[in-house]
C-alpha cells in the first residue's frame, strides 16, 4: 500500500482546473470523523478561490440557503482569487429566480389573500413589470452596492479588451476611404465603435440579458420561458410553481451561473481562461436545509447532466461506510482516482464518501498554487498583448524605432520625416539631404512658408539595386530649385521627407502621413517624386487626390499611373515625362526605320520581354507592351516574366524562335541578364531595344566600364543624356549645385525632372502671389488650379526643355517633351562602349483639347 497522502493535497488536486477540458467533480462526504473536519479540509483554499461555508443552522429555507451562497451578497459571489485581478463569479439567473420566490412572499398592496394572483392576470403582470424595473433597472444595477457597480467596471474592462483591438483594426480599414478629419479619423472611429460595443457588451452581461436566453433552453421544460413572453410576465408563472420545482430550478441555475463564470469562451477573450482552481462549497449534512440542498444537487445533476465547476465538500456525523468484503483499504486519493474512472465510464455519480478515519490533515498545510497564479497573469498577458498588438501594428511604427509619421518596414524606416537619423537614407543621398536640411534652416521665416514633400527611394533593404541613383538626380533638382527661388526674398520653399521605401512599396503609407501632416495647413505646396509605375504608386496618387494635394511626377510614364478612379485620371497628378504611348510610337517608327546596322524589322521579327511581378504590382512594363499592342507591332509575340532566371529562358526561347529584335520593356535590374543571354544564346544578328528605365543604368555601366559583354543596346532615353554637363543654362546650375554638395551617382535625367518640377510649383505660386492673397488660402488647391494651363500663354524654360501643361480639366503631362533615340556601340579598336545618337522624337499634343499626342520622329 503506497504511502499516505496529505488529504488536503488531494482536495488541491480536485480544485486545480486543467487548461483545455474542465472534468467532474465529486461530492466528498466526510463520515465519522471528528467535528469541523470538513472545513479543516478546505479551510487551506479560502481566499483563494470562490468559497462558501454557510454557518449550520443560519438559513430557514433552502431558498434562503441558495441566497446565502449566490445571491446579491453570496458567499461565492463575494470571493476572488487573491493576486491575480480575476473577477468573482456573478450570478444573474440565480437572482432572477430568487427574486421571482422572494415577491411570492411580498404582496405589497395586494390584498393577502388574492396574492400570489394567477399567471395570466394583466394588472399582476403589470405590478410585477414595475418591481422588475426597479430592481433590474440600469439605474438600480449601478446604484444598489460596490459590487454591482465593481461588476459593471469589470464587465467594461472586458468588453474593451474585446473590442478596442477590434474597433482600432476596423477603423483603420475604414480609414482607407476617408478624406476628411485625417489625422482623428482612426482614434475617432475606435472610439465610437469601441464604445458603442462595450455598452451592447455591458447591457448583455450586466444585466443578464446574454444568459437570459438560457430560461428558454433550460431541462426544466414546464418552468422554461416560452417565445414572446416578457420577463415580468415569465416572473409571475414562477411565482405559481410549486416549492420543489422552484428549488430544482434555483439550485440549477446556481450551477449554471457557476458553469458561465467558468466556461471557456471560444472566440471572446475572457476571464474564465485564466481561472486555475474551481469553487469550493462546505456543508453539514446535520443542517436540515443544507441536506435538502444536496439532495436537491443529486437529483439536477442526474436530470440535467451539467457539469459544474464546483467542488462539495460535506461534513457527515454518521458511521463511515466500511469497504466491500476482500478488498484491502485504499488510500483518499485513489478513492479519487476510482470514482473518476466510474464517473468516465458511466456519467454523474456525484457522491463519493470517505472515512474521516482515513483523512490526513496537517495544520501547517500549505497549497502549492504558484501554477494558478501564473495561469491568471498569463491570461491578463495574453489580453494586454491583445489589447496592444493591434494599435501597436497600425500605429506602433510611429511610436518605436521611427519616430512619428514612420513606420518600420522591410528593415527599413519608411514615412514622413524630417529627422534624417530616423530615416537613415542611404549613404549616396546623406550629402544631398543634408544640404537641404541646410536650405530649410536658412529659409527666411518672415516671409510666407510654402511645404513640399518630396516622395520618393531614400532607402534600400537590398543595397546595390539602382534605385538611389534616380532618388539623388531628383532632390538634387528640387534642391537646386529651392536654393534659387528662396534666394528671391519672398515666398519661401521648405522641403520636405516622405520615404516610400524600396520599389515604393510603400508609398501609399507616406502619401497618408502626408496628408495628415498636410490637415488643416494651408501652407502646403505639393508632392513632387513618385517616380515609379507601380500599383503602390496609384495607391498613394490616390490618397493624395482624396486630399486635393497635387502630384508632380518626375519620371513616371506609364498611362496607366493616373487612372485611379475607375479608369479616369487624377485631376490633381501631373507628368514630367513623355506617357509610355508616346515611347511605344517611337518603338514602332524606329523598328520600321531599322535599328543601327540594319533593316526594317518585321512584327513576327521581334520578342516583346514583358516583366510581371508576382505580386502583378509592377505597371511600367505591361503598360509599354500594351501601348506597342496597340499599333502595327501589335503582332509580336510577347514573352512574360517574373524574375532574372525566367528572363533568361524567355531570351533563349525567344531567339530560338526566329527574333531578331529583343524589345526589352522591364527595369534596369535585369539588364545584364538580357545581354548576356544574347550574347550566349542567340545569333549575332538579334539586336537588343530597351525602354527608358535602363538609361541611367546604362550611364552608370558607361562610366564604371563594367557592362557584361559589351553589347550592343538600343534605347529610347526620356531626356539627351549627353547633355550631363550643362546643356542649358539651367543644366549649368543644376551641375553646380551637384559640384558644391559632391553627390556621386547623380541621374541627371532624375534632376532635370525634378528641377522642372518643383519649377513648376513655384511658376504657379507666382501666378498665386500676383493675386491679393490672404494667409487662410489653401495653396495646395491653388497650385493645382495654377497648373493646369500653366505655360500655355508662354512656355517655361525648364532644365528638360520648354514645357506647358494643357487646360484639360483631368488629365496633365507637360508638353513638348522630347524622347532621344540612343546605341550603345563598341568602339573601334577598343573593348569599351560609346553612347551614339541615333534621333530623336518631339512628342505633343495632336490637335487642341485632345489627350492624344502626336510623336514625329527624325534619324540620323
Amino acid at each position: 500500500m503506497p504511502p499516505e497522502q496529505d488529504s488536503q493535497e488531494v482536495v488541491e488536486g480536485l480544485l486545480r482546473r486543467p487548461f483545455w477540458r474542465d472534468l467532474p467533480l465529486p461530492v466528498l462526504v466526510v463520515t465519522g470523523a471528528r467535528a469541523g473536519a470538513a472545513e479543516q479540509l478546505a479551510k487551506p483554499f479560502q481566499g483563494r478561490l470562490p468559497y462558501a461555508r454557510p454557518e449550520k443552522g443560519a438559513s430557514k429555507s433552502l431558498v434562503g440557503l441558495v441566497d446565502t451562497l449566490a445571491g446579491a451578497n453570496g458567499a461565492l459571489g463575494g470571493n476572488t482569487v487573491g493576486n491575480t485581478l480575476l473577477p468573482a463569479p456573478r450570478f444573474p439567473l440565480t437572482e432572477f429566480v430568487l427574486w421571482t420566490r422572494a415577491q411570492h412572499d411580498e404582496p405589497g398592496e395586494w390584498p393577502k389573500d388574492k396574492w400570489p394572483p394567477p399567471p395570466d392576470s394583466p394588472s399582476a403582470e403589470k405590478e410585477l413589470k414595475r418591481r422588475y424595473a426597479a430592481k433590474f433597472g440600469v439605474r438600480p444595477s449601478l446604484q444598489a452596492d460596490s459590487r454591482k457597480r465593481w461588476a459593471a467596471g469589470d464587465f467594461l474592462v472586458r468588453a474593451a479588451v474585446f473590442f478596442v483591438p477590434v474597433a482600432t483594426v476596423v477603423a483603420w480599414w475604414l480609414d482607407a476611404g476617408i478624406t476628411d478629419l485625417i489625422p482623428l479619423a482612426p482614434g475617432l472611429l475606435a472610439l465610437l465603435l469601441g464604445v458603442g460595443a462595450i455598452a451592447l457588451q455591458a447591457v448583455r452581461f450586466i444585466r443578464g440579458t446574454a444568459f437570459s436566453r438560457w430560461f428558454r433552453r433550460h431541462h426544466y421544460k414546464k418552468l422554461r420561458r416560452t417565445a414572446g413572453e416578457s420577463r415580468p410576465k415569465y416572473a409571475l408563472r414562477l411565482m405559481n410553481a410549486s416549492e420543489p420545482e422552484i428549488e430544482k430550478l434555483l439550485v440549477y441555475a446556481m450551477l449554471e451561473d457557476l458553469r458561465q463564470a467558468y466556461r471557456k469562451w471560444p472566440r471572446i477573450p475572457w476571464p474564465s481562461w485564466g481561472r486555475g482552481l474551481y469553487a469550493l462549497l462546505v456543508l453539514d449534512a446535520g443542517d436540515p436545509f443544507h441536506a435538502r440542498f444536496l439532495q436537491v444537487l443529486d437529483e439536477v445533476l442526474y436530470e440535467t447532466d451539467i457539469v459544474p465547476p464546483l467542488l462539495v465538500i460535506v461534513e457527515d456525523a454518521g458511521q463511515p461506510v466500511p469497504p466491500p468484503a476482500g478488498r484491502d483499504p485504499r488510500t483518499l486519493a485513489e478513492d479519487v482516482e476510482d470514482w473518476r474512472s466510474r464517473v468516465a465510464l458511466r456519467g454523474p455519480e456525484p457522491r463519493l464518501r470517505l472515512a474521516g478515519d482515513k483523512l490526513v490533515l496537517a495544520d501547517t498545510y500549505k497549497p502549492r498554487l504558484r501554477g494558478v497564479k501564473a495561469r491568471a497573469v498569463g491570461y491578463w498577458l495574453a489580453m494586454l498583448a491583445l489589447l496592444l498588438a493591434p494599435p501597436l501594428y497600425v500605429y506602433g511604427s510611429n511610436w518605436f524605432g521611427c519616430g512619428p509619421g514612420m513606420m518600420w518596414a522591410e528593415q527599413q524606416c519608411v514615412g514622413l520625416s524630417d529627422d534624417l537619423a530616423e530615416i537613415a537614407p542611404d549613404p549616396a543621398l546623406v550629402p544631398i539631404l543634408e544640404r537641404i536640411k541646410q536650405q530649410n534652416e536658412a529659409i527666411d521665416t518672415r516671409q510666407r512658408v510654402i511645404t513640399v514633400f518630396y516622395l520618393g527611394v531614400l532607402t534600400t533593404s537590398h543595397p546595390g539595386d539602382d534605385q538611389t541613383g534616380g532618388s539623388a538626380g531628383e532632390l538634387s533638382g528640387i534642391a537646386a530649385r529651392q536654393g534659387a527661388y528662396n534666394r528671391l526674398g519672398s515666398w519661401q520653399i521648405k522641403v520636405e521627407l516622405a520615404n516610400s521605401g524600396q520599389y515604393f512599396r510603400h508609398a501609399e503609407f507616406a502619401a497618408r502621413m502626408i496628408r495628415q501632416r498636410a490637415a488643416g495647413d494651408p501652407d502646403v505646396g505639393g508632392v513632387i517624386g513618385l517616380a515609379w509605375s507601380r500599383t503602390e504608386t496609384q495607391d498613394a496618387i490616390r490618397v493624395l487626390s482624396d486630399a486635393h494635394i497635387p502630384m508632380l511626377s518626375t519620371t513616371n510614364s506609364a498611362d496607366l499611373t493616373p487612372l485611379v478612379y475607375h479608369g479616369r485620371p487624377s485631376p490633381y497628378f501631373f507628368r514630367m515625362a513623355a506617357p509610355n504611348s508616346a515611347q511605344a510610337r517611337a518603338f514602332e517608327l524606329w523598328l520600321a526605320h531599322g535599328l543601327p546596322g540594319g533593316k526594317p524589322v518585321a512584327p513576327q521579327r521581334v520578342a516583346v520581354l514583358v516583366e510581371r511581378d508576382a505580386e502583378d504590382h509592377e505597371l511600367y512594363s505591361k503598360d509599354l507592351a500594351d501601348g506597342l499592342a496597340k499599333g502595327p507591332y501589335g503582332s509580336a509575340k510577347q514573352y512574360l516574366f517574373a524574375n532574372q532566371d525566367e528572363l533568361a529562358s524567355k531570351v533563349d526561347l525567344a531567339c530560338q524562335d526566329g527574333a531578331e529584335v529583343l524589345l526589352y520593356t522591364g527595369r534596369a535590374t535585369y539588364l545584364n541578364t538580357v545581354a548576356d543571354t544574347r550574347e550566349h544564346q542567340c545569333a549575332d544578328k538579334v539586336q537588343v531595344l530597351a525602354g527608358d528605365d535602363v538609361t541611367e543604368k546604362l550611364a552608370q555601366l558607361l562610366v564604371k566600364d563594367d557592362f557584361t559583354n559589351k553589347p550592343a543596346i538600343s534605347f529610347v532615353a526620356l531626356n539627351d543624356v549627353r547633355q550631363g554637363q550643362g546643356g542649358n543654362r539651367t543644366q549649368t546650375e543644376i551641375e553646380n549645385w551637384i559640384a558644391s554638395v559632391k553627390a556621386t551617382g547623380v541621374s541627371r535625367v532624375h534632376a532635370w525632372m525634378g528641377y522642372d518640377a518643383l519649377l513648376a510649383v513655384t511658376s504657379a505660386i507666382n501666378k498665386i502671389k500676383a493675386s491679393d492673397v490672404d494667409e487662410s488660402v489653401n495653396i495646395a488647391e491653388s497650385v493645382a488650379y495654377n497648373l493646369r494651363g500653366l505655360g500655355v500663354g508662354g512656355l517655361i524654360q525648364g532644365a528638360s526643355g520648354k514645357f506647358y501643361f494643357s487646360e484639360d480639366a483631368e488629365s496633365h503631362a507637360a508638353l513638348p517633351r522630347g524622347l532621344w533615340l540612343f546605341s550603345m556601340d563598341p568602339v573601334a579598336g577598343s573593348s569599351g562602349n560609346a553612347l551614339v545618337p541615333r534621333g530623336s522624337c518631339a512628342v505633343d499634343e495632336k490637335a487642341p483639347d485632345t489627350a492624344e499626342l502626336e510623336v514625329k520622329c527624325s534619324f540620323g
